[in-house]
């Protein structure tokens, strides 16, 4: 028995159109395998993307609530539900991307005539690759006009929708819609295809963002323009620098000895190396700014900043003679004096 959309979504029968995209992009997140790493996450997540496909869209939300069937399992949709290639997710529910995008692209082009969906492709990128910019090559799968395809649906003569004329008090008003049958395709097929692009990646692009490829999408039907591709970007943690927009941050922990007398370091960058003057008596917790040397803005073309922030490093052991050294040090100091005098002003 085929599971129920709105349980799927986690939402009640009647949750409006705003719950249910909220519901999509909460459960999206949570089962994308690239984030859930458990071996169901996949499948859940193909669920919630065909279940959004179906009850985010008026016409096939109202045939689900009076049949209680999507339209693939009533026999006349393409079965084409969303495939993956080259390590990302693409699908061909045109209208999850209203979720992601701002809008619908469904619109139609004259009779018969529908634009083809929009397909999605997570690109998964290095900090540094995200930071320079790279070309990358991505393989997926889409919608193509099947050879030798032709408007074939009897109820609607291959027009792809259908007119109803319900009489009222104020007298006759005609309805168009899509076919019930064709679901306005006029019956002409489309097939799954695999096609190579190479997509270029500006430099600072970041995690979340999107590139819209025009024109790369599924084909429109019975004559409509192409859907578009968007490639959805996630760019990985790295294990030194943590990012900030623009800016980098470099947790540096130094030897007591050497914030006490200061030095001079060679702290990494993305791309190299700089040097860093650290004066002597520097604290725990200062925050050194070293200009330009972070990521590239994609507005304007200037660079970030990096960001160092120095921490004591104090040693958990120490030798004899060590603890001997900073014994000494402590009574020069009178470092137990000055703890005591400033207790006792906190009294």
């Amino acid at each position: 028995m085929a599971k129920d959309l709105y349980d799927v979504l986690e939402v009640s029968k009647g949750a409006s159109d705003q719950d249910i995209k909220k519901a999509y992009r909460r459960l999206a997140r949570k089962y994308h395998p690239d984030v859930n790493k458990s071996p169901d996450a996949e499948s859940k997540f193909k669920e919630v993307q065909a279940a959004f496909d179906v009850l985010s869209h008026s016409e096939k939300r109202a045939r689900y609530d009076q049949f209680g069937v999507t339209d693939d399992q009533m026999g006349g949709g393409s079965g084409f539900g969303g495939f993956h290639g080259g390590g990302g997710f693409n699908d061909a529910f045109g209208d999850i991307f209203e979720s992601f995008f701002g809008g619908s692209r469904s619109g139609r082009g004259g009779a018969g005539s529908q634009v083809g969906e929009d397909l999605r492709y997570d690109l998964t990128l290095s900090l540094e690759d995200a930071a320079k910019g790279v070309t990358q090559s991505i393989t997926l799968y889409y919608l193509d006009v099947k050879s030798g395809s032709t408007r074939s649906c009897k109820q609607c003569k291959g027009t792809g929708f259908v007119e109803m004329v319900q009489r009222t008090i104020l007298g006759s008003i005609s309805q168009r819609s899509a076919c019930p049958v064709c679901y306005g395709t006029g019956g002409i097929e489309r097939e799954k295809k695999q096609k190579t692009l190479d997509i270029k990646v500006p430099a600072g692009v970041d995690t979340d963002m999107k590139l819209r490829i025009s024109g790369e999408g599924n084909a429109g039907i019975g004559g409509g323009p192409r859907g578009d591709l968007f490639v959805v970007i996630t760019v990985k943690d790295h294990r030194t620098f943590r990012r900030d927009g623009s800016d980098l941050i470099l947790n540096l922990r130094v030897p007591v000895t050497q914030l006490v007398l200061g030095t001079t370091v060679r702290v990494p960058l993305l791309e190299g190396e700089s040097d860093l003057k650290i004066p002597a008596g520097t604290q725990t917790g200062t925050k050194f700014r070293l200009k330009g040397k972070g990521i590239k803005r994609l507005k304007g073309g200037s660079s970030g900043d990096l960001f160092v922030v120095v921490t004591v490093d104090i040693p958990k052991e120490v030798s004899k003679d060590e603890r001997r050294y900073f014994e000494h040090i402590a009574n020069l100091r009178r470092d137990d004096e000055a703890l005591k005098t400033f207790i006792n002003t906190l009294k």
